[in-house]
């Protein structure tokens, strides 16, 4: 009797299982996608909401740029010897390089560290304040072997001439940044917003554009932060309005500057014009 119940039952549910595929068959369900119309609408308002959306930081902004070293601070750890051609002034990537500090110091094998070249002071050309030394990254170092007071290292991603004197900073890794440009439109106010100068501009230039960096005497002391948008502008006596002239976007803090990279502009920026916090 009990197997009788359970064949009947059986049968039952496989023809009610037939059943409900027929359903969905003669209703033309799609299991992938309950309403392509809807999905349709979904994808076109992603589309319009990423449509502008493109890296505003990226890697080279990130280890190829440079930034300021505060002023009295000093890095005692640099290169001073390479396992290279005697004749070559230039170091490349790969090759082994010995440093002045060691196991005492701290060091041990798989540590970072970024390759710097240390530039001139910076001044405020407004009220020439003196600030610390320009720091240009060059690339990096791996700690491969240490001893007592020595250590051996292997270049790695260079990013510009590295030789023996080059110093060396602690390597911090970062993200790059996805967002917008909030561009050049904008309406100012006199709330809260704080206001800078251009203390260097890449390489010395007379006037930098879209995807040059600079340097700011705004930092974290101002509340600056990576990745935050600045703009740019221009004082006018003739100029009824601001004369904004581009976009910024911070790509590194230290206490009183900070490095920004121009993400795009209607005018070259030039020593004398100014930044202003969104």
């Amino acid at each position: 009797m009990n197997k009788k119940i359970y064949k009947i039952s059986g049968t039952i549910f496989i023809s009610l299982l037939f059943t409900f595929f027929i359903f969905l068959n003669g209703h033309g369900f799609d299991l992938s996608s309950a309403n392509p119309q809807e999905k349709q609408e979904q994808e076109a308002k992603k589309a319009e909401l990423y449509k502008d959306v493109h890296p505003l930081i990226n890697e080279s902004d990130l280890y190829a740029s440079f930034f300021l070293l505060e002023r009295g601070q000093k890095l005692e750890m640099k290169i001073v010897g390479a396992k290279a051609e005697k004749s070559r002034i230039l170091l490349r990537e790969h090759d082994i390089v010995y440093l002045n500090k060691g196991m005492d110091d701290g060091l041990e094998p798989g540590q970072v560290f970024l390759v710097l070249e240390i530039g001139r002071e910076l001044r405020n050309p407004v009220n020439r304040k003196k600030y610390g030394n320009l720091a240009l990254i060059k690339g990096r170092v791996k700690i491969t072997a240490v001893s007592r007071d020595r250590a051996q290292a292997r270049l790695e991603k260079l990013t510009g001439e590295t030789q023996i004197g080059d110093s060396l900073y602690p390597f911090e890794e970062k993200k790059g940044l996805l967002g917008k440009d909030l561009g050049l439109d904008i309406s100012p106010s006199e709330e809260g917003v704080i206001d800078g100068n251009f203390i260097y501009l890449h390489n010395d230039y007379n006037h930098i554009a879209s995807g040059y960096w600079a340097i700011i005497d705004l930092g974290e002391e101002n509340g600056l932060q990576f990745g935050q948008q600045l703009y740019a502008y221009r004082l006018s006596t003739e100029a009824v309005a601001l004369n904004v002239i581009a976009s910024l976007i911070v790509i590194d803090t230290q206490r009183t500057t900070a490095t920004v990279k121009v993400l795009s502009c209607r005018d070259p920026i030039v020593m004398g014009d100014r930044v202003r916090s969104r």
